[in-house]
């Protein structure tokens, strides 16, 4: 970049023009005058070589001056010409300061939009902060009411299932309390069952079981739950000549008997029953044994029966 010459160094210049201006000026008298003499010279009778010598110093010194004026001169000059380099850098530089003058009146036009456009996102900002606060504190409110229901929802299931616990020990009390057998020993046909020592007899022809807690393959009853039970039998005799002998059995321990002699022609037939209520536990067993004969067809039945009275 050129250098620019400093203030002091063009006033010092100009100085020195406005002097030597001053010098050439004063000097124009003398070159007149000195004309007038040099044509007034020829016309001198005494002293011709002083003037001679005298005109010679004046001439040289004339001589100078000129040079010093044209010196002067190219200094001007050169002064000139510096000074439009430096009005041209002078308008550049103020059109450059100008468009940075713009620029920057520009700049502030921008950034007072960009203020303004920052102080509305800032209160659109605070109003977002604030919505999302109190949308915090509804989703706080919520969840606490979330977890209160939810809470709620735990107690009524906990009373559901103590509910559902207590309507199915009711609806299974009410199914043991409907529990009830009765079955005779042939499926079909007539015939006696014999036996010379005590087995237990198997009643194949269910009229009824209700709660399926009789097994006909077995001929057991087995004690669904603890409760107080009634069971009763009965035996038929018919053309033998043995007589009969009849027991509950309760897990294999006699309870009740009952019995009759052998028929004869005067007393042809006979029956023969008994019953009893037992206290029985979940899983107690209970069957009819015999030992010698029974009859069974379908009027005259050999049967096993047995309900449940009441759970304990």
């Amino acid at each position: 970049m050129e250098r620019k010459p400093s203030t002091g160094h063009v006033k010092m210049k100009m100085k020195t023009l406005l002097v030597f201006s001053l010098i050439l000026m004063s000097c124009c008298p003398c070159r007149t005058q000195k004309k007038d003499i040099l044509l007034q010279a020829p016309y001198v009778e005494s002293g011709e070589d002083t003037a001679e010598t005298e005109g010679g110093e004046e001439e040289r010194i004339f001589h100078d001056i000129w040079a010093e004026l044209r010196k002067l001169r190219d200094m001007s000059v050169e002064q000139k010409v510096e000074l439009r380099h430096l009005l041209a850098r002078v308008t550049a530089a103020e059109s450059l300061v100008e468009a940075l003058q713009k620029e920057n009146r520009d700049m502030e036009v921008r950034m007072s939009a960009a203020e303004s456009l920052a102080e509305g996102l800032q209160m659109e900002s605070d109003a977002q902060s604030t919505e999302l606060a109190v949308a915090q504190q509804m989703l706080s409110t919520l969840q606490q009411r979330l977890t209160d229901s939810e809470r709620h929802i735990e107690e009524l299931e906990k009373q559901q299932e103590g509910q559902k616990a207590i309507v199915q020990e009711v609806q299974d009390t009410n199914r043991v309390r409907k529990l009830a057998f009765s079955a005779s020993l042939l499926a079909s046909g007539e015939g006696n069952t014999s036996s010379e020592e005590f087995v237990p007899l198997i009643y194949r022809n269910v009229f009824t079981n209700t709660g399926n807690h009789y097994n006909s393959n077995t001929g057991y009853f087995t004690a669904p739950v603890r409760g107080v039970y009634y069971f009763r039998f009965t035996g038929h005799l018919a053309d033998t000549d043995r007589g009969t002998r009849m027991r509950i059995v309760k897990n294999g321990h006699a309870m009740v008997f009952t019995g009759d002699r052998l028929t004869t022609s005067a007393d042809a037939e006979d029956s023969i029953s008994n019953g009893v209520v037992l206290q029985l536990e979940v899983g107690d067993v209970v069957s009819v044994q015999i030992s010698g004969d029974v009859w069974d067809d379908q009027y005259h039945r050999t049967t096993f029966s047995g309900f449940l009275l009441f759970p304990l």
